[in-house]
């Protein structure tokens, strides 16, 4: 059973409203099978890096669109996966 923190915005709810798909960099780079590094590079790059306190999360969202802007970058990640 589920406790309610009183106070305590509901993160889970305003992401699912929202539609975000967010993962962190072992998420990230596992869900496109790429190098953890190369991963991180591509977040900074497209600029899908979301700070949390003291994580980053990243949003998948910006990162398909800026491959599908940049098919490049696409083609390189391609190179890398595993």
């Amino acid at each position: 059973m589920a406790v309610k923190n009183e106070g305590l915005p509901d993160l889970e709810g305003y992401l699912e409203e929202r539609g975000r798909h967010l993962v962190t960099y072992t998420e990230g780079a596992t869900m496109y099978h790429i190098p953890y590094y190369s991963f991180v590079r591509l977040a900074k790059e497209a600029g899908a890096n979301l700070p949390l306190r003291r994580t980053i999360i990243i949003d998948v969202d910006i990162i398909e669109e800026y491959l599908k802007e940049n098919p490049d970058v696409a083609d390189r990640v391609n190179l890398v996966r595993r």
